[in-house]
């Protein structure tokens, strides 16, 4: 369909929605994309969900809008993928535009997978896939797991390169399926800070947590909540969207807990830097999740804690993804035992120890050196040249 010697043009970005909302994958195909000039992209997407908090300022790509019904609707995952239709249409429409160089397929949700393979199917042009989670393996039935089992290894063999949002997800690949993925992770795009001096454990000591409760770490917030209990010596900081009383009916809040949403990435790390020590917490119950979903995540949120310059105190099973990350870089204090104990005697270890408290806190700023944006942006703007290159050379 297109005149493959038009090498050189944009990138056709597939998401599910546009990138405007402060959550998940959002503010990481976001954060990458702000490392693109402008004209260099094209994105093609629905419209934000209703109810989720959008982004105040405007995206300065161009946005090509896939018509779809509106969130909500009873049968929603369906009438999501159902927009693909509509999507294709207008994909093709936006390939004949803007005569982009290639495609990069988002994944988190089956219909932009879907789009972007069934454009380049019909395009000829390369794709490039970006796993922001693992799709086959995640827990899915009926229809769904029908799709992934055919979907993925079609998507696997089609595409110039399979792109993986953390390096626990590259190496589960090349494991499980002999594919070479590249690790584009979530970028950092703020500057980091020098490291400075960590202040005096504070009275009562102040652990700070940040982001939704959900299943994938609740059980490890009530072995939090457990350890600390009424002691005097301790506090514990939500900075969450859920209230007290949400907190309460899960067993979270203590006597001196405190709960508090803050919307803005830099103002919530001027509040993780007025706590003690920050909980990163990742469930032992795999009841409700896939276990390799859990064993491969490293959340956005560890880059937040690792700007605000405190030790982590990391809870997960010893050997996943993050627990390795940690270990490696030595940026947090990992604890592999399910239980409040373990947790308590940490708490006390990171209480007591100074000089731990600032080797944590140093080591993670220097970690986070390795996530900074332009860094991240050159290795997919590197790919994209070799498959520019490719490209010419098959003419």
């Amino acid at each position: 369909m297109r005149d493959r010697s038009a090498a050189g043009g944009p990138l056709l970005v597939v998401a599910e929605s546009l990138p405007a909302q402060s959550s998940g994958t959002s503010i990481v195909l976001r954060r990458l994309l702000e490392n693109f000039p402008a004209e260099d992209v094209v994105l093609l997407a629905r419209r934000p969900e209703a109810g989720l908090k959008i982004e105040s300022r405007s995206l300065p790509y161009r946005c090509v809008i896939i018509p779809a019904l509106p969130s909500g609707i009873r049968g929603e995952r369906f009438w999501r993928l159902a927009s693909t239709i509509p999507g294709v249409v207008t994909g093709l429409r936006a390939v004949r535009r803007f005569m982009p160089a290639a495609i990069l397929a988002v994944f988190p949700y089956e219909s932009s997978l879907l789009l972007g393979y069934t454009l380049h199917r019909l395009s000829g042009l390369p794709l490039l896939a970006y796993f922001c989670d693992l799709y086959l393996e995640d827990h899915r039935s009926g229809w769904e797991t029908r799709l992934a089992r055919v979907l993925q290894p079609r998507v696997f063999r089609a595409a110039a390169r399979i792109v993986a949002v953390n390096q626990g997800m590259v190496d589960f690949y090349r494991e499980r399926y002999d594919v070479d993925a590249l690790c584009v992770p979530a970028c950092i795009n703020t500057p980091i800070p020098a490291p400075g001096p960590l202040a005096e454990a504070g009275h009562p000591f102040v652990i700070g947590y940040s982001g939704n409760v959900n299943a994938t770490r609740l059980s490890s917030l009530r072995a939090l909540a457990g350890a600390v209990g009424d002691n005097p010596a301790y506090a514990i900081r939500y900075f969450t969207p859920q209230t007290p009383g949400f907190l309460r009916s899960k067993g979270l809040w203590t006597a001196n807990s405190t709960a508090m949403f803050v919307s803005d990435e830099r103002d919530l790390i001027r509040h993780l830097a007025g706590c003690d020590a920050l909980f990163l917490p990742l469930t032992f119950d795999v009841s409700e999740a896939s276990r390799d979903q859990l064993a491969t995540c490293f959340g956005i949120k560890s880059y937040e804690y690792f700007l605000s310059q405190r030790p982590v105190l990391l809870h997960s099973p010893g050997d996943y993804f993050i627990a390795r990350f940690f270990r490696q870089w030595d940026c947090g204090l990992v604890v592999t035992e399910a239980g409040s104990g373990a947790i308590g005697s940490a708490l006390d270890r990171l209480r007591s120890d100074e000089g731990l408290r600032h080797r944590l806190a140093r080591n993670a700023l220097e970690a986070s050196r390795q996530f900074e944006g332009p860094r991240v942006a050159s290795v997919l703007k590197a790919a994209l040249a070799r498959i520019a290159g490719e490209g010419r050379m098959d003419q």
